[in-house]
Order: C-alpha cells, then sequence, then structure tokens
C-alpha cells in the first residue's frame, strides 16, 4: 500500500518526506540529526574552524553547539568579510582573518574564483578537469601564523573540536599547531588521496601525524567525488582521542 501511495503521488510531482524536528530551538531536518547525532554527546565548549571560509562549517555546528565558542579562521580578506557579516550578531564567535602553518609570516597563497578550493598550494591540473569551476586563479599575499602561537592569548574550555580543512596545507598546520590538537577530543582533518594541489601530502601521512598525537582514525565525516569516474579524492577525515 505504501508504495502504491509513493508512487501516485510521484506521477503528481510530490514526495514522501519527514517533517523538520526541533534541535537547540531550531527546526532541523532528520537527515541532519542522523549525520551528526554521534557528535552530541560530546557537548562541545570550543569549536576551532581552520579554513572557514564563508562559514558553513561553522554555521552547521552553531546548530548543534549554541553554547559552543567559535573560532575562525580564514585568509582571504574579502571572504572574511563575508564570514564576520554572517556572525556578526553571534556573541560567542570570533573571526581571524589569518591563514595557519607551520610559522609565522607573509606566503603567496591561490585564491580561487571558486573560493572553497583556494590554497596556499599551487592547483594540479587533476583538479581543475574534475571541476572546471576552479581553472580561474590568482596569487595574493596572506599572513599565516602558528595556532599554538594564536592560542596562547585565546581562554578556551574543553570539550574541543578542531576542523582543518585547508586545500593541501593540512600538514603544515598540524605542525604548528600539535600543543593545541592534543587537548582536542576530537579533529576533523580534509585529506586527500590523489595530487590535487602541489607537493600535498596523502591521507597516510596525516595518519601518523595524528596517530602520533594520539588519536585513532574513525571514518569520514564527508568526502568529494570526482564526478568523472567516481573515485574518492578527499574526504574529512574524523580522528577521536579515546580517553578524552
Amino acid at each position: 500500500m505504501k508504495g502504491l501511495i509513493i508512487s501516485a503521488l510521484k506521477k503528481f510531482g510530490y514526495r514522501l518526506a519527514k517533517a523538520p524536528i526541533m534541535l537547540n530551538g531550531l527546526k532541523v531536518e532528520h537527515d541532519f540529526i542522523s549525520k551528526h547525532n554521534w557528535i552530541l554527546k560530546y557537548n562541545f565548549k570550543t569549536i576551532i574552524d581552520i579554513g572557514a571560509n564563508r562559514g558553513q562549517f561553522a554555521s552547521r555546528f552553531r546548530v548543534l553547539f549554541p553554547e559552543s565558542w567559535i573560532y575562525s579562521f580564514e585568509p582571504i580578506p574579502e571572504v572574511y568579510e563575508q564570514l564576520c557579516k554572517r556572525f556578526e550578531l553571534d556573541t560567542k564567535f570570533k573571526a581571524f582573518n589569518l591563514g595557519l602553518g607551520k610559522q609565522s609570516g607573509t606566503i603567496e597563497f591561490y585564491q580561487n574564483e571558486f573560493t572553497d578550493s583556494s590554497s596556499a598550494l599551487p592547483m594540479k591540473s587533476l583538479h581543475k578537469v574534475n571541476f572546471p569551476k576552479t581553472y580561474i586563479e590568482k596569487q595574493i599575499q596572506i599572513k599565516i601564523d602558528r595556532l599554538d602561537e594564536i592560542m596562547k592569548s585565546i581562554t578556551t574550555s574543553n570539550p574541543l573540536l578542531v576542523k582543518i580543512d585547508v586545500q593541501g596545507f593540512e600538514e603544515m598546520v598540524i605542525l604548528g599547531g600539535k600543543d593545541t590538537l592534543i587537548r582536542a577530543s576530537i579533529v576533523i582533518v580534509e585529506v586527500s588521496f590523489y595530487e590535487l594541489y602541489e607537493n600535498q601530502v596523502y591521507f597516510k601521512t596525516i595518519y601518523d601525524h595524528m596517530d602520533r598525537l594520539g588519536f585513532t582514525y574513525r571514518g569520514n565525516y564527508d568526502q568529494l567525488i570526482s564526478p568523472i569516474d567516481g573515485c574518492v579524492l578527499q574526504s574529512d577525515a574524523i580522528f577521536i582521542r579515546e580517553n578524552a
């Protein structure tokens, strides 16, 4: 009977969908809850969002953890302005117009027209072939610092979540932020399985770094699929400190 009803509805352009449910006073879809239900138990007090872009990740996790402090890092000036505008009424949000890496200074940065794909590393042809909208880019200079150095002046509360999504530059962020990362309960790191940026490291190298810091790999939060052949190009790997 259910199948007949669904078929009939489809003929007229309708579909059955579960009604949104309430989470922390906001309406959210069931798929959102099922994807994040496992992480709610951590009740994060502090979230560090490295490679924030326009605040996509921070917005999702603000819904999950409305009382947490969120510190976001975005090096591109105009994207940083969009990020600040998005969270201008959020009293527990602070953004930094800054890149993070192994050392402090100023570096050349490849700002892509599709800003999500901007990186401190030159983009390889494999990326452009799979995602033609990323062909256009320009070089700018950005300020960069070590995560550990920045966090010296910030008082944070545990549990701590760190997300690192910097398009191939993740290893440098880790090397400049070990003292901060070892305090985290969970670190979500973008990892690559193919060379999308010059001289980037692959999953195994990131895995080894996180293993040495005491984390266990527990699967993927998201993954990027090639529209050409369906292979997994990147994923957002979840690393959990078991005794946190």
